[in-house]
């Protein structure tokens, strides 16, 4: 892939994403977030949408004032096209000491270990657009903090962005021109209807054959599951609390690469009414979007690892905010 109008100092897309991150977050080179983000680009969480770099800006010294020793490490980075330019999905496993006041709390001088994944379409030697999510749930529970209650003063504090409705949530994590797929589009479509079977038909008998027997899974408050019945019975937690619920892909890289497996980053969302009985506790009535990304590695065409990154912070914000309105 060739990297049209970046700066010569980046050879491949890899390279682009793996040096920002260590300048910026490392370095501290914080102030370059103007020269490699977009003056106007938007970048997407579930708990709101910022749409300058001025705003990357401060969030990026708000979270290194909390966890100022935070080091990033690249587990993958799965690259795919959208010319001109490049899409990435980016996987970082982070370490940090809580030694400042924040989103959580008071400092408690803990280390934690945290899982994020970020995608970003880039072209011209920026970051034109990201979306990001950190398993923030996970973060809390290593510093004994209760992620539901972190949840809940989120959006009792700052209503406004968890209230805005599960469709308008869908949109802000979907791209403008739909579902869009990049590589081997028989294995995308593979997987697309295996998960249409589990998520939205409700059929997890349908992981026997989308799964290995022998697969690990890891994501949701850093939990890690392993085999297929314990990963279904995660999942069906999740489809008790929202029965009615519609999984939607909003983007796919497949990538095959010599002497490696194929691995898969997918963007999706998951919109539905909290209206059961499961993993979100008692029903509220609420309106609820799950906002994900997931890398997947296959293994003769099923999946052996699945590292799943949702925000559930964001869930409970989402409950309290609209049980205040």
């Amino acid at each position: 892939m060739t990297m049209q109008n970046f700066a010569p100092e980046f050879n491949t897309p890899k390279q682009y994403i793996i040096d920002i991150t260590y300048q910026i977050w490392e370095e501290r080179g914080i102030g370059k977030i103007h020269d490699w983000y977009a003056a106007d680009g938007p970048v997407r969480t579930p708990h709101g949408m910022t749409s300058t770099a001025a705003d990357v800006v401060n969030h990026t010294l708000e979270t290194l004032h909390e966890f100022p020793d935070r080091k990033l490490f690249a587990e993958e980075i799965i690259i795919g096209s959208k010319n001109p330019g490049f899409l990435s999905s980016h996987r970082v496993r982070s370490t940090a000491t809580h030694l400042g006041n924040g989103t959580f709390g008071s400092p408690t001088n803990q280390p934690i270990t945290a899982l994020a994944i970020a995608d970003c379409l880039c072209r011209d030697n920026q970051v034109v657009e990201e979306w990001v999510l950190r398993d923030q749930a996970s973060i809390a529970l290593q510093l004994g903090v209760d992620p539901v209650q972190l949840g809940h003063r989120l959006g009792s504090k700052n209503p406004a962005p968890y209230a805005v409705g599960n469709e308008a949530m869908r949109q802000h994590w979907s791209a403008s021109e739909g579902l869009t797929i990049d590589g081997n589009t028989r294995i995308a479509h593979y997987l697309l209807s295996g998960f249409d079977a589990i998520w939205n038909d409700k059929n997890t008998n349908a992981m026997t054959m989308l799964y290995d027997r022998a697969m690990r899974f890891e994501g949701l408050g850093g939990q890690i599951c392993y085999g297929r019945f314990r990963t279904g019975n995660l999942l069906m937690s999740i489809l008790a609390s929202i029965p009615d619920g519609r999984f939607e892909p909003h983007h796919v890289i497949v990538k095959e690469e010599p002497n490696r497996p194929v691995r898969i980053a997918l963007r999706w969302s998951y919109c539905g009414t909290h209206s059961g009985n499961g993993r979100y506790g008692a029903p509220t009535g609420c309106p609820l979007a799950l906002l994900g990304i997931s890398h997947f590695e296959l293994r003769d065409d099923t999946i052996l690892n699945e590292w799943m990154v949702m925000d559930e912070t964001a869930v409970y914000a989402q409950i309290t905010a609209h049980q205040a309105k």
